[in-house]
């Protein structure tokens, strides 16, 4: 380990090897989708910043000092900031999604909050919400579900067990169903119910089975449902009247949830 280490590249903030194929920052994160190419080695290095990697796909090994460790499609690793590891792909190269901490921004955004100390390699399918996080990112359906997704991992690193009773609970429920024309940040939300972001970001998926962000989208299309089937409103106006910023993107969403864009499920109606 002492002699990779000695050798070892130090990544700024925001650099990764690879060609970065897509990015997005905002508070307190980073993400990105890189490409490697057949048998790309990328040497040994180390991150400024600690960070989430998930393998869309391909294979590599990782070698870090002594231990070697091939990661497969669906695989995501932790790596803490200075976490020194070199790469091997194979004949198929690869893609990852990776998502880095920013910590300076984070504290701003957030307070303290516990990045874990220790890389850890988690299988295929072990925290559900990095998939879907995948899935938005990739079809730009919005920051603040990433950010989400992001607060509920770091909150699922926590041993801390939950109280039987949430008394902010109902009210968090009371503004999302209420304030559907208004986006609601998870630090935002947090401080109207006076609590830590990453804590109600936890208590609120295990509780409920949904991010914040993703009740609250649940909301505006069952709300978006309703003016399909009672008005005549354009689809525009429809977009406009449950918060999303253009038709496009409500149509996104309403394809991923309905299987059909909002014109063919009105269409179907009329049928």
């Amino acid at each position: 380990m002492r002699n990779l280490q000695y050798m070892a590249i130090i990544l700024s903030a925001g650099n990764y090897f690879g060609i970065e194929r897509k990015q997005d920052e905002h508070a307190g994160f980073k993400l990105n989708i890189t490409r490697y190419d057949p048998f790309a080695e990328i040497r040994a290095h180390y991150h400024e910043n600690a960070y989430l990697s998930l393998l869309i796909n391909g294979q590599y090994r990782e070698t870090t000092g002594r231990r070697e460790q091939d990661m497969a499609p669906g695989e995501v690793i932790f790596r803490p900031a200075g976490y020194c590891h070199a790469n091997h792909f194979t004949g198929n190269g690869g893609s990852c999604l990776n998502i880095e901490f920013k910590p300076e921004a984070l504290y701003e955004q957030a307070g303290r909050i516990t990045i874990p100390p220790a890389a850890s390699i988690y299988p295929a399918g072990a925290f559900e919400y990095l998939y879907r996080l995948l899935y938005c990112f990739v079809n730009d359906l919005g920051a603040e579900l990433s950010t989400e997704y992001l607060f509920t991992w770091l909150g699922a690193q926590s041993a801390r067990q939950l109280p039987q009773r949430l008394l902010w609970l109902h009210k968090v429920k009371v503004i999302l169903e209420t304030e559907l024309e208004m986006l609601h940040p998870i630090a935002e939300l947090a401080a109207r119910v006076h609590v830590h972001p990453v804590y109600l970001a936890r208590a609120f998926k295990e509780r409920l089975g949904l991010t914040p962000g993703e009740y609250h989208l649940k909301m505006r299309l069952k709300r978006a449902l309703e003016l399909l089937f009672r008005t005549d409103e354009s689809i525009s106006s429809i977009a406009y009247t449950t918060g999303f910023t253009d038709a496009a993107h409500f149509i996104r969403c309403f394809r991923a949830c309905y299987q059909a864009s909002p014109h063919k499920f009105r269409s179907s109606l009329k049928s």
